[in-house]
């Protein structure tokens, strides 16, 4: 499956020719993005997300490394055609409602007259503007701005969304209501490259995860591989005698009781022998599963005072 970003061993250096100073922004990043999938990606202020993004969409080139979107060469007019780009600052007229906003942006991207009012009812509608189509943009909330963004995002139908700070400044609602419509965006098909500081955010909804730091790419993979610590599983039961709490600690087990039962950490290599000796006890195993830590964890492990993340 061809992936729908890929980054081979991109640089780049910024030139300051008055003074001759070269700053390097990018230093051999590599990363793949597949199809499908919501991709985090963070770093604290100055480690070349900025640059990335920009470079991924044509903005600006690399000066070195290849740089494949959607199967064509970034900056490639048939890759552009199919992205839908969501900056962290919108500048719309704000003397424009929603439907003239969308109805402009529509011609812009060639969607048939025939086509465009049903595609402007399901946008408002799948960003929850419903009602507010008519009010001046300039009396939205930041919420419904950044929503209203995302229904430009999507007047092309594309199929990756590239998102810079979608839920900046949002309350906790706003943010919420942001998080439901890129998990309704995955499911329908999308393929979602997510910056942010917010890291509780994106864990909640991320697939994949790229952590940047100094123009360097120092974790990459998988969200739940990269937090599963790997040593210890969380066994939750519905109940247990003095006896059976004794014996577990015995095994090096960390006991919690819970209003509902107990809460077991163990190590891995133990855990059969745990759940088999729950089980002929008569307690009913609830769940089991690997101990996980944050993505704040493994962000400050990787990047620690690097910038505000």
């Amino acid at each position: 499956m061809t992936a729908a970003i890929e980054f081979n061993r991109v640089s780049k250096t910024y030139r300051r020719f008055l003074g001759g100073l070269r700053v390097p922004a990018l230093s051999d990043v590599s990363f793949r993005v597949m199809p499908g999938e919501i991709c985090a990606f963070l770093g604290p202020n100055g480690a070349g997300k900025t640059t990335s993004i920009s470079i991924l969409m044509g903005f600006i080139y690399a000066d070195g490394g290849q740089i494949r979107v959607l199967g064509y060469e970034a900056g490639d007019i048939r890759a552009k055609a199919k992205i839908g780009f969501v900056p962290e600052n919108f500048s719309f007229y704000k003397h424009l409602n929603a439907e003239k906003l969308l109805r402009f942006h529509a011609r812009i991207a060639g969607v048939p007259e025939d086509r465009t009012n049903v595609l402007i009812r399901e946008l408002v509608a799948k960003v929850k503007l419903n009602g507010y189509e008519n009010l001046k943009i300039g009396k939205y909330s930041r919420g419904m701005v950044q929503r209203l963004g995302i229904a430009q995002s999507l007047v092309g139908d594309p199929d990756l969304l590239v998102m810079d700070e979608p839920t900046s400044g949002l309350d906790p609602a706003g943010r919420k209501e942001v998080r439901d419509v890129i998990l309704s965006l995955k499911a329908s098909g999308k393929t979602i490259f997510l910056s942010s500081h917010l890291l509780a955010e994106v864990e909640q909804i991320s697939d994949q995860v790229v952590i940047v730091n100094r123009g360097n790419v120092v974790r990459s993979g998988a969200m739940q591989r990269l937090l599963t610590t790997g040593d210890q599983v969380e066994i939750l039961v519905n109940g247990a005698n003095e006896e059976v709490r004794l014996l577990l600690e015995e095994r090096g087990a960390t006991v919690e009781a819970l209003p509902s039962g107990l809460r077991i950490l163990v190590a891995e290599a133990n855990k059969r022998e745990v759940v088999e000796k729950l089980w002929a006890a008569g307690f009913d195993v609830l769940s089991l599963r690997p101990v996980k830590g944050s993505l704040e964890e493994l962000y400050m492990t990787l990047v620690g005072g690097g910038g505000a993340a």
